[in-house]
């Protein structure tokens, strides 16, 4: 039996469920997954049992509870977590008699979140990130193996501490891969998914449709997901209604993760607009990988995590550059190029970036 905790991702979450957990029961594996979350699912199966706990009840109170639950699983094999917060789990597990073997998945650089994110001055913002890692540090002796969900940009804070380590990519399905070359979308359809927020570069793509519009006025763009804050949502409605987009730009909420790929068939120019902060520079988008599949032409902001994985087969823009990203749209509407771009993109989806390539990675850490 293998126990999956999670405190704050939704159940059904892409990565946890729809690929580990399900990449987990088709090789023969009990699971039984603990979630956190006020979305009220019930995912038990026959090789899956589910027991979720309300978004109210305290941390502490959740770590206690998954821990007198996983006390009676007598042949409980593996542990893996996916947040920091919940590091007290392993060294509770640790004192079990069956010694569970534990597997810490990161999945983003919490450090360049926190310093994307916070409003406090830079020395204390440091001192809080000091006291994060110092936490973390607590807790590491009690980890076997680490999960990374990007390639690290900077550095690999975990390699002075000797912990098995593997990089896990967030790569689609490759049943998600696009067979058709030609689109049959006539008009132009621009699609974001993802969170909306003025750190993804979301009011940079809404100004640059001005002239996007202008070049092209059957052009549609469609933004996807929830506002991280209802100041910047109210923002972008307003910026919208502005620059007289109204017609232009539709917002829709966040949406299933499996029903995301219908709404990408709908669009043939996928746009990741992000502005250059910390978090931009450490965490790799899905999306990419995700429009890669589909067959969409693709507008990024030149970030490293980006450049890492595509190079001549995306139009890239400067980031926060209005202008810089109208014209790398407008361009990818115009060039002649786009079917061998979209072609060299699902290439390189079908053959390194697809989930089927780093499944075995990640089943082999619950062999041993």
């Amino acid at each position: 039996m293998i126990a999956i905790v999670s405190s704050s991702h939704y159940p059904d979450d892409e990565r946890i469920f729809h690929k580990q957990i399900d990449s987990l029961i088709r090789a023969g594996f009990f699971v039984y997954y603990f979630t956190r979350s006020d979305k009220k699912l019930d995912l038990s199966s026959s090789f899956i049992k589910h027991k979720n706990f309300t978004k109210k009840i305290k941390i502490q109170d959740y770590i206690k509870k998954v821990f007198n639950i996983i006390c009676g699983i007598k042949d409980l094999s593996h542990i893996q977590i996916h947040e920091t917060e919940l590091l007290p789990v392993f060294k509770l597990a640790k004192s079990l008699h069956n010694n569970p073997i534990t597997i810490y998945d990161v999945h983003e650089n919490m450090e360049a979140i926190y310093r994307t994110f916070s409003t406090r001055i830079k020395p204390i913002k440091e001192i809080a990130i000091k006291i994060r890692q110092f936490e973390e540090r607590r807790f590491l002796k009690y980890v076997d193996k680490i999960i990374l969900a990007n390639p690290p940009i900077s550095k690999n804070r975990y390699i002075k501490y000797r912990i098995q380590t593997t990089i896990i990519e967030n790569f689609p399905e490759i049943k998600y891969l696009q067979n058709s070359v030609e689109s049959n979308i006539k008009n132009n359809m621009i699609i974001y998914h993802g969170h909306l927020a003025q750190e993804r570069g979301i009011d940079i793509l809404v100004k640059s449709m001005v002239d996007v519009v202008n070049f092209s006025p059957d052009t549609i763009l469609t933004l996807i997901g929830d506002f991280r804050t209802k100041i910047f949502e109210k923002q972008i409605y307003q910026l919208i209604q502005d620059l007289k987009l109204s017609k232009s730009i539709q917002i829709l909420n966040q949406v299933p993760y499996v029903d995301i790929w219908s709404h990408l068939k709908q669009h043939n120019i996928g746009v990741i607009p992000f502005k250059n902060n910390h978090l931009t520079q450490e965490n790799t988008p899905t999306k990419l990988f995700e429009m890669m599949a589909e067959g969409l032409k693709i507008v990024c902001s030149d970030v490293l995590p980006i450049r890492n994985f595509v190079e001549n087969s995306v139009c890239w823009a400067s980031p926060g550059n209005i202008l810089s990203l109208s014209k790398a749209i407008i361009n990818v509407i115009n060039t002649s190029d786009s079917c061998f771009m979209v072609e060299q993109n699902k290439q390189l989806v079908k053959e390194k970036y697809n989930w089927e390539i780093k499944k075995p990675e990640y089943i082999s850490l619950f062999k041993s």
